[in-house]
């Protein structure tokens, strides 16, 4: 998914939200897909597995018309020379055809974007949440003098949205207003308007930390206020 950013009306929405609080608001987005490295290797055994038998209830047997190839190859003695293949090879036959299929299945899953289509929804949104977890400590969110720090992330392939506050925020913010935000930042997603969704999301959080986490007479921004991406 392309969607164009204005990162400069993004990063004046979280100054200005800044000015009404002492909390910090960091945006990060995620513009490629995540790595699902188990996906094809999943996928390509169960093919590896499953293709043969398959073939062969249609009375394909694998070892009959590889029987040229591996004949040529490895001198068998095949169903053209002595009118059988030893049970030995018939095995490797088939082993052989399971190799070809595993490799066929991983690259067309691994360098497509079979990847992301394939991998389970529940999934997906783990690692995405990993990452997630992941850029909230990378960004020092957690390093706030009030533990105050609030995170809003996008991964955009997997349309995926999560706010994550520290501490101090979520003993005092009501996590129905986290709710909140995430529906707003996924509405403006699917209506194609990115730099809107973040704008409105940091309206909101800004919005909830002014009310319990107003700006004292000194106000540090310990956090650029910019939106980040990865």
């Amino acid at each position: 998914m392309t969607l164009k950013i204005d990162h400069a009306r993004i990063n004046a929405a979280i100054a200005r939200a800044e000015l009404t609080t002492s909390g910090e608001i960091t945006c990060v987005i995620k513009s490629k897909a995540l790595d699902y490295g188990e996906t094809p290797l999943g996928w390509a055994a169960v093919a590896a597995f499953i293709a043969p038998l398959l073939i062969a209830t249609f009375g394909v047997l694998p070892h009959e018309w590889l029987e040229p190839l591996l004949s040529r190859l490895f001198g068998w003695n095949g169903i053209g020379v002595s009118g059988d293949f030893a049970d030995w090879e018939v095995l490797i036959s088939y082993g052989f055809l399971q190799i070809i299929v595993f490799a066929v299945v991983y690259a067309l899953i691994r360098f497509t974007g079979l990847k992301l289509f394939l991998t389970p929804k529940a999934t997906r949104n783990r690692k995405a949440h990993q990452k997630a977890m992941e850029q909230f400590y990378a960004r020092g969110l957690h390093l706030t003098q009030g533990q105050t720090g609030v995170m809003i992330f996008c991964a955009l392939e997997e349309h995926f949205v999560d706010v994550i506050a520290d501490a101090g925020i979520y003993a005092k913010v009501d996590k129905t207003l986290w709710n909140e935000t995430v529906a707003t930042l996924l509405k403006h997603v699917k209506d194609g308007d990115l730099t809107g969704g973040f704008e409105a999301a940091v309206e909101k959080c800004g919005e909830a930390l002014a009310a319990h986490f107003p700006p004292g007479e000194d106000n540090p921004n310990e956090l650029p206020d910019v939106v980040i991406e990865i």
